[in-house]
């Protein structure tokens, strides 16, 4: 148990994850989508069993409807674990396009209400910034969903050397603290 507590234990898993999310963030975005999938299918298989135990175990005739939802989280589970880049690539073509438009949208009502409210350049920034950023997700799709990974990665580094560092502080601490509370009980023992 002491392990665990450690903060030598704690800043190598942490320093291990982040490493291990920044230098293959793609293979974890997929395996971040294969265990939502996993979810569904484990979702839609409790519901479709559910519903075939009541079936099977009812007398009466009275069956329930046929768990519809159930199916579709089975069979977008099985597609989610078995196809996990072409659901994240099409999912962030969709947010890319959304990011473009909302992006010249912006544009477009600015210059359009130029009269009406004051122009600012940062806002104009923003708005190609938004654009800018949806016309990379629609051609580096991938990559773009992989980016919170590295920078969940870089957080799990910092938080690992801070863990660390903060550790051997602390233990310079409590053992300067001890040395003082061994001479001051020695002191007052020669006093007495």
């Amino acid at each position: 148990m002491k392990v665990v507590n450690s903060y030598i234990f704690r800043a190598v898993c942490a320093l291990l994850v982040g490493i291990l999310l920044v230098s293959n963030p793609e293979r974890m975005t997929g395996l971040l989508v294969q265990v939502i999938g996993g979810l569904f299918l484990l979702s839609g298989l409790v519901s479709l069993v559910s519903y075939a135990m009541i079936c099977l175990s009812d007398k009466s005739g009275m069956r329930p409807a046929f768990p519809l939802v159930g199916l579709g989280s089975l069979l977008f589970g099985i597609f989610l674990i078995f196809f996990p880049a072409l659901f994240v690539t099409y999912l962030m073509y969709v947010f890319g396009f959304l990011m473009v438009v909302g992006g010249v949208n912006q544009i477009w009502n600015l210059f359009r209400l130029r009269r009406l409210i004051p122009f600012r350049w940062y806002v104009l920034l923003a708005a190609l910034v938004i654009a800018g950023m949806g016309v990379f997700v629609l051609f580096k799709p991938m990559e773009s969903a992989a980016l919170p990974f590295i920078l969940l990665g870089v957080n799990f580094i910092l938080f690992g050397i801070a863990e660390l560092v903060n550790g051997v502080r602390w233990r310079k601490y409590a053992n300067l603290n001890r040395k003082k509370e061994t001479e001051s009980s020695v002191v007052e023992m020669i006093e007495k």
